[in-house]
C-alpha cells in the first residue's frame, strides 16, 4: 500500500441533477492501495450518493495499482479469485445471448473490456468486435489488442458505430459520466442498445455489510447506483430503460469480498448472498443489476 496522499477534488455539484447540496452517506475504507477512508456523499435532492471528494483524473489510476484487481492481472491464485473467473466463464455465454436478442447486425464496442474474455467469445460467435482498455498492462494481455483502443475518445473510433455497446461494471468507474454517455450515444447505430451492469446499493448484501461492502470499492468506485438513478441519468440523456435483469452470482462474490474486509469467512459470505438473492426475488434489489437501454430516435 502507498501512503503518500493524494491532493483529493471536490465535486461540487450531484453528477445526476446537479444540486449542490449533499451530505454524509457513509465513510469507507480503501482496502486495495492506499488504507485511505473516502467519503460517499448523498444528494439532498434526489438522492444519489457518490464518492466525494475524490482524486483527480490523474492520480485516480494509483488507486487501481492492486494484485487483487483482477480485471486487469487476470490472477486466478486464492479462493475469491477462482470464484470469480468460475462465475464470469459461466455468464460470458449468458450475457453473449442477451446481446444476441438485440441486434441482427453484429457490431459491438465493449468498454472497459479489460483482458478481453468477453469480447474474444463474442468474436467466436461472429460479432465484429471493438473494445476500449484505459490500463496498458490489461491491453497488453488482451489477445485482441488491434481492436482494443484506450478510450471513448480514441481516433480510431472516429468514423465507427455500433449496434451494441456495453459497460460490465465499467460505469461506476467512469470520470465524466455524463460527457461520456453523451459520446457513447453518438456511437451508437439508430436504436441502437448500451447495457450496462452495476453494483446495487439497495441490495440486502449492501445493506448488510455497510462500510464494509466490497462493491462501494473507495475511491475507483465514484458513483454508486439505484434502479432509479440508472434511469433519471439515461432518460435525460436520450435513452429509454426498456428491461433490468440481476446479475444472480455477484451477491456471494461481493459476500466474500466484503467478509474479508471485515475479517469474517466464507461460510457466512455465502448465507449472506443466498439471503440477497432469497429477498430480491421480492423485491428486485439484486447486488448488481444489468439495465438494457435504448437510445431514442
Amino acid at each position: 500500500m502507498f501512503h503518500v496522499k493524494h491532493e483529493l477534488i471536490n465535486i461540487k455539484y450531484c453528477p445526476i441533477c446537479e444540486s449542490e447540496e449533499s451530505t454524509l452517506f457513509l465513510s469507507v475504507k480503501d482496502h486495495n492501495v492506499s488504507a485511505d477512508v473516502f467519503k460517499i456523499c448523498k444528494c439532498v435532492s434526489c438522492g444519489f450518493v457518490y464518492t466525494n471528494p475524490r482524486p483527480s483524473l490523474d492520480t485516480i489510476g494509483d488507486y487501481y495499482k492492486s494484485e487483487d484487481y483482477i480485471s486487469h492481472s487476470g490472477t486466478k491464485k486464492g479462493l475469491v479469485n477462482s470464484v470469480y473467473h468460475l462465475v464470469r466463464n459461466y455468464q460470458i455465454g449468458r450475457k453473449e445471448a442477451l446481446i444476441s436478442s438485440l441486434a441482427k447486425e453484429k457490431t459491438i464496442l465493449d468498454v472497459g473490456c479489460g483482458t478481453g474474455e468477453f469480447l474474444s467469445f463474442c468474436e467466436t460467435k461472429n460479432w465484429v468486435v471493438s473494445g476500449t482498455e484505459p490500463d496498458k498492462n490489461a491491453r497488453k494481455i488482451n489477445p485482441l489488442k488491434e481492436s482494443v483502443f484506450e478510450s471513448i475518445y480514441s481516433s480510431e473510433l472516429k468514423n465507427k458505430t455500433f449496434k451494441v455497446i456495453t459497460m460490465w461494471h465499467v460505469l461506476e468507474h467512469v470520470y465524466n459520466l455524463k460527457d461520456d454517455i453523451v459520446r457513447l450515444k453518438n456511437l451508437l447505430d439508430s436504436n441502437g442498445h448500451i447495457i450496462v451492469a452495476v453494483p446495487n446499493h439497495e441490495s440486502f448484501d449492501a445493506k448488510n455489510y455497510g462500510e464494509n461492502w466490497a462493491a462501494y470499492d473507495v475511491p475507483i468506485h465514484l458513483y454508486h447506483f439505484r434502479k432509479k438513478d440508472i434511469k433519471s441519468l439515461f432518460s435525460k440523456l436520450g435513452f429509454t430503460l426498456k428491461s433490468i435483469k440481476p446479475l444472480i452470482f455477484d451477491s456471494y462474490y461481493i459476500s466474500l469480498l466484503s467478509e474479508q474486509k471485515k475479517g469474517g469467512n466464507k461460510f457466512a459470505a455465502i448465507k449472506n448472498g443466498l439471503i440477497s438473492n432469497i429477498k430480491a426475488k421480492k423485491n428486485k434489489n439484486y447486488s448488481s443489476l444489468i439495465y438494457i437501454l435504448q437510445k431514442n430516435e
